[in-house]
């Protein structure tokens, strides 16, 4: 009779449903290795490489001018050929001067470089242009560079490499005039650790800040790096400003909610983070939309690793009022496995047995934190749960040991070559205890939906944006140096290793890894549990 219950009850779960649930569960297990080193702004990415970053890929930098433009018929549309190039005479060598000159671009019988230009520009116009494989090299196509642009990059060169004495020269270059220097200095700080801003905290300008972040026409991104920087170096009268934000309904001015939300806190320490849980993490007649909700656990997991203005025991009181809401308490509990807060167990227990069709999803990151509890009662209340739905604990356990291997992979420490050991006890973590605690059928069946997964063609994913760059016909212009050349406009060709920084060829091979075993484990979740009855 239990049986029949169970069936029936999983029956009525739509496949949307059980999509979401496998979603939810690969983003846990995407959470967990992906939020240990947070960049200044955890809140905002890059838009694009630093000019810096580019330099150091590219064997050859040079501010060059334009001498002739590209044949007007080749930049029609319906042009037909090759791409149309521009050439350049060398003004200054950034980088690479010797190999400049063995290719014959220096000297009074100077050749011109040619590089694809798709635009028509003003002859006279600088260009940032990069090459890399000399002795032939291959351009870039080239970087409109403004009036003051080339001095802005002679000075690159003079900069630490790290800290905030680098940081204190771009801050001059935020919502510059000249947006190219803008979106660099925007990107610097982007890229650079929280450490190097805190370090920057008493040549910060508040006032601008402010200024910044109630303007609604500053770039969302660039407002969610101010709203952080300022919660570094503001003061409680700022906090009211920000606070009047929070309360108010201007939709522009709330977008970067997150980080509008940590630089409150951060300023107004624990007493601010009972108005967050009032405002949007507190059920009440008032409904929060769930996007305010996630803007506010977003803030609370930056609180709670890279500041001490809040205790850490504070911001998960904080995190624990969504397990009082079925549908939102996913949302927190990998962040209480990782930081190791034990207290929820019988709550998350009673969770996990009366979840519905409309909160089934919680219970892998349920079965997950069960797996993570060192407490000798969370195995016996992992057996409970693997009595109501073995299914949710072994799919748990499948993405968790998979989560454990791209953190390995990702960070160099965590995998081991054959033969070493660790030196010491560690601690247990949401992911250390999975091997231990898998049955043998489990064992079998983790093993087969790997399996599935390996059958999968590669998935390649382009890291930065390439809405500027033409596509070319592989099969035509592969090895061509039109085609090299193209694939080099502001981000480094595919497929040339020493010019990728190698972390984010690992970073990016693991989230191509992450999308074989979506799709792998899709075709499982999404299969019909059987016929209605």
């Amino acid at each position: 009779m239990h049986t029949q219950q169970r069936n029936h009850f999983f029956q009525t779960i739509t496949r949307s449903t059980r999509l979401r649930a496998f979603v939810l569960l690969v983003m846990t297990g995407i959470h967990l290795v992906t939020t240990m080193n947070l960049p200044a702004c955890p809140f905002c990415s890059a838009v694009s490489l630093t000019f810096t970053q580019e330099i150091d890929q590219s064997e050859v930098a040079v501010v060059a001018q334009l001498v002739e433009g590209p044949d007007a018929e080749s930049l029609k549309p319906t042009s037909q050929g090759p791409l149309p190039k521009g050439r350049f005479k060398i003004v200054e060598i950034l980088k690479g001067g010797d190999l400049a000159e063995a290719a014959g671009l220096l000297g009074p019988d100077a050749e011109t470089i040619e590089a694809i230009l798709l635009e028509d520009k003003p002859l006279g116009g600088m260009f940032l242009l990069l090459a890399i494989e000399p002795p032939k090299l291959f351009w870039s196509s080239p970087i409109t560079l403004g009036p003051e642009s080339a001095a802005y990059l002679r000075k690159l060169q003079d900069l630490p490499k790290a800290g905030a004495g680098r940081l204190a020269f771009f801050q001059d270059y935020l919502e510059y005039s000249d947006e190219t220097m803008a979106r660099d200095a925007y990107d610097e700080f982007a890229v650079a650790p929280y450490a190097d801003v805190r370090g920057l905290r008493d040549q910060m300008h508040p006032e601008k800040l402010l200024a910044w972040i109630e303007n609604p026409k500053v770039q969302s991104s660039r407002r969610r790096l101010y709203a952080t920087m300022l919660g570094v170096c503001g003061s409680n009268q700022d906090a009211d400003r920000i606070e009047a934000i929070l309360r108010g309904k201007d939709s522009e001015l709330r977008v970067g909610l997150d980080a509008l939300i940590a630089c409150f806190v951060t300023l107004r320490g624990s007493r601010g983070l009972d108005q967050i849980d009032e405002l949007f993490l507190t059920k009440s007649d008032k409904e929060i939309p769930f996007t305010e909700t996630y803007a506010a656990v977003m803030a609370l997991r930056f609180l709670g690793e890279e500041t001490e203005i809040v205790p850490r025991a504070r911001v998960l009181e904080s995190l624990e009022r969504l397990l009082d809401q079925p549908k939102l308490a996913d949302l927190v509990i990998a962040d209480l496995a990782r930081w190791e807060d034990w207290s929820a167990l019988a709550k998350l227990e009673k969770l996990f047995a009366e979840a519905n069709a409309d909160n089934i999803f919680v219970r892998e990151p349920i079965a997950n934190y069960m797996k993570a509890c060192p407490l000798p009662e969370a195995v016996d209340a992992l057996e409970r749960l693997r009595t109501i739905d073995p299914e949710a604990v072994r799919r748990a356990a499948t993405l968790a040991g998979f989560a454990l291997s791209q953190s390995a992979a990702v960070d160099g420490t965590a995998l081991r070559e054959s033969g070493d050991e660790d030196d010491g006890a560690t601690k247990p973590s949401v992911t250390d205890s999975v091997d231990t605690v898998l049955t043998e059928d489990e064992a079998v069946m983790e093993h087969e939906d790997l399996a599935i997964a390996k059958k999968i063609a590669p998935v390649l994913a382009d890291e930065d944006a390439t809405d500027d760059q033409i596509p070319t016909d592989s099969e035509s212009s592969e090895g061509s140096p039109d085609a090299q050349a193209t694939s080099h406009s502001r981000t480094p060709p595919a497929g040339r290793d020493e010019i990728f920084d190698r972390t984010r060829i690992v970073r990016w091979g693991a989230w191509a890894v992450i999308v074989l075993i979506v799709a792998a484990m899709a075709r499982i979740v999404m299969r019909p549990t059987g016929k209605p009855g």
